[in-house]
């Protein structure tokens, strides 16, 4: 994997009069896990969590992502770890139509790495609180939480791996070389609100994640969302209203998986405002 880049010395971000922004153009993170669970849902649900730039592709699959970046640049070698939603789209622009997944919502334990994906990403990242993943027997379980690990009514939704098994070499390498040859992209949306109605910044984004995985294992993949209320989770009772109503059709393959990321944050850029966008969203 590449090395990280020093921090951006013409970038600013708060507090800017301490000087330019100490996040790096891209960060490698030499051992990070990555633990997808996907299902298909119905259209008219998944629709719900696209904003106006994008619609569905051909089928209506949302995964969930819990992952865990160790060895962190910005954090001093620290880790972090966050949980994705993302919803299969397609932005059809001016010049290129592109297909990738839109996060509608990223839960992350690391103030520093939730402002920066806010601010300068356009991830829209909430907190939240991840205790250590549990192995049963050929599987692996997981929890996610708003605030208080410890407060089981505070419980966002849970994740449950069964019938674990090796990914074979060959498949391995397949994989890895799709992820390399193009990386993986996702659409963001980056929203700044006014203090006098409309929007500060309202446009999509496209980010780069490159991953190289040593080591995977594929299996049975369930979630659980759960359905806190505001007294419990104040920021995300709201969430997880609208996940727990996705009706879940079919489950793809659940996938355990190890190895190294690069965050290219220089890569991001803004797409401009589809010709056509979908009918009748304002958001």
């Amino acid at each position: 994997m590449n090395k990280p880049n020093q921090p951006n010395p013409t970038r600013y971000d708060a507090p800017a009069v301490f000087g330019p922004s100490l996040m790096p153009d891209r960060s490698a993170c030499e051992d990070c896990e990555n633990w997808t669970i996907s299902f298909e849902t119905t259209r008219d649900a998944a629709a719900r969590l696209l904003p106006r730039f994008f619609e569905l592709d051909e089928r209506a699959f949302v995964s969930v992502h819990r992952i865990t970046y160790r060895g962190v640049d910005y954090l001093a070698g620290g880790e972090y770890r966050e949980l994705a939603i993302g919803v299969d789209a397609v932005y059809n622009g001016p010049q290129e139509t592109i297909k990738a997944a839109f996060t509608p919502v990223l839960w992350v334990d690391q103030v520093s790495a939730l402002v920066s994906g806010r601010e300068l990403l356009g991830s829209p990242k909430v907190y939240g609180r991840f205790p250590d993943a549990q192995f049963p027997p050929g599987g692996a379980t997981f929890d996610a939480y708003e605030y208080d690990g410890r407060a089981i009514n505070a419980l966002l939704m849970r994740g449950e791996f069964r019938n674990l098994s090796t990914l074979p070499a060959k498949a391995l390498a397949d994989v890895n070389a799709r992820v390399k040859a193009m990386g993986v992209h996702t659409f963001g949306w980056k929203i700044i609100p006014s203090t006098e109605g409309a929007p500060d910044l309202d446009y999509p984004t496209l980010q780069l994640t490159r991953w190289q995985f040593d080591e995977a294992r594929i299996g049975e993949g369930r979630i659980s969302f759960l359905t806190p209320g505001p007294g419990e989770a104040p920021i995300s009772a709201r969430i997880m209203r609208v996940l727990a109503d996705l009706p879940i059709k079919e489950y793809r393959k659940g996938l355990v998986a190890r190895g190294a990321a690069v965050i290219e944050r220089q890569m991001t850029r803004r797409l401009p405002l589809p010709e056509r966008m979908a009918t009748g969203r304002n958001l």
